[in-house]
């Protein structure tokens, strides 16, 4: 079986089998998701984010236990209770891969999930647990779905919007821009002509009587 398959399986578990691990409250919210574990649904912004069911008891796992080191063997017996994977440790770690691409998260400067080199993993992010829905979306079940690229895109969503003006209303501005700059210029060089001429005309006056002078003569 290959971890793409072990990991879109069900879970399911069976008798005897570690039962899914539990959330203080129905609802935990962190940063700007919420799950909803009656539901078993993880939203973000009031979009449900949609996720395989092993990365989802994979959250699951790291929330019931946030803040402490959760190892790989304790997430590989959450995800597959039954029957452990022969490549456990490929399976677990593309299950992690999967929950951050879902979260908008990276491995290089966590804000969710944090690897504990040789020891496993930890959510760090503060949880809020609660009985009482916070996002609306979460609290209507609305179908809208946001998949695990609009979550990457979403985590710079945190940035200022920029107001973009209309093509015609920029293309007025930059003319009405145009004809000040021109008005100013035409001003500017109107103001140098007249001093210059200004200042040729007094250069003739006071030429004149010492022309006067050598005619007489």
């Amino acid at each position: 079986m290959s971890v793409e398959e072990s990991l879109s399986n069900q879970w399911e578990p069976s008798e005897g089998a570690f039962a899914p691990p539990c959330l203080p409250a129905r609802y935990a919210r962190f940063g700007t998701f919420q799950i909803d574990a009656e539901r078993q649904e993880l939203f973000q912004n009031g979009l449900r984010v949609r996720m395989q069911a092993k990365v989802y008891q994979a959250l699951l796992t790291l929330l019931s236990q946030a803040g402490n080191i959760v190892t790989r063997e304790e997430v590989g017996k959450r995800l597959w209770p039954e029957r452990l994977p022969l490549s456990l440790d490929a399976n677990v770690n593309t299950a992690m891969n999967k929950l951050r691409q879902a979260l908008g998260d990276s491995p290089e400067q966590p804000l969710y999930v944090e690897t504990i080199p040789r020891r496993g993993y930890c959510f760090i992010a503060p949880v809020e647990f609660s009985d009482v829905a916070d996002l609306p979306g979460a609290a209507r079940g609305e179908d809208a779905v946001r998949t695990a690229p609009e979550n990457a895109r979403a985590k710079n969503g945190n940035q200022p919007l920029r107001y973009t003006l209309p093509v015609g209303l920029r293309v007025a501005t930059l003319l009405l821009t145009g004809m000040v700059v021109g008005a100013l210029l035409v001003l500017a060089w109107y103001s140098f002509y007249g001093r210059n001429h200004k200042a040729m005309n007094s250069t003739k006056d006071t030429s004149r009587p010492a022309e006067s002078r050598l005619f007489r003569r």
